[in-house]
């Protein structure tokens, strides 16, 4: 996509990449590469647009973490003691970036129960808006109208909520025997 000047006059540059919950590891890895070519994220949202500043190329490791509320405070400073830098938010993922030095580690999560912690915490919060999403297809007033719009968001949310379940299922088996 096009690149622009934002009001400060650094050169930003937006790319589009769907991604989903279980292939955050891929996405790192594309963040990686695109700080390697010299963009750095610094937004993102969930319909996959990214917005990134030009500058000199670097070897970044890109992590993302989920947390249901804005992160407090001892938990920013809990990342920051160990050098990672807070990037952008989006619906409860927080994208953290450190640079990468031979033998350092670069995962903020160093044992296996604490990553697939992370997914069961998306598995928690996709099971509750699926939740939700049923129950107001179920208790939306008589008008067709609602109850039709209802009904398709509700079955849409299963289907990809369902798939996703399922895919982040895997995720923490994988994470948990690896």
């Amino acid at each position: 996509m096009a690149g622009c000047r934002d009001g400060g006059g650094v050169k930003t540059v937006r790319k589009f990449k769907l991604w989903f919950v279980w292939q955050d590891e891929q996405h790192q890895q594309w963040l990686q590469q695109q700080a390697a070519q010299g963009l750095h994220l610094r937004d993102t949202n969930i319909f996959g647009l990214h917005t990134f500043a030009r500058g000199a190329p670097a070897d970044i490791a890109y992590r993302w973490d989920v947390r249901y509320m804005t992160p407090d405070a001892e938990y920013r400073q809990l990342f920051q003691d160990a050098g990672w830098e807070h990037v952008t938010s989006s619906l409860g993922w927080h994208c953290w970036r450190k640079p990468r030095k031979a033998g350092v580690a670069t995962e903020i999560f160093t044992d296996s129960r604490d990553r697939a912690a992370k997914y069961q915490r998306v598995i928690r919060l996709l099971a509750a808006v699926m939740a939700v999403e049923v129950l107001t297809a179920l208790l939306l007033p008589d008008s067709q109208f609602f109850q039709g719009m209802a009904w398709g968001m509700g079955v849409a949310t299963v289907v990809i909520g369902g798939l996703s379940l399922f895919m982040l299922a895997r995720r923490v088996k994988a994470v948990k025997h690896a």
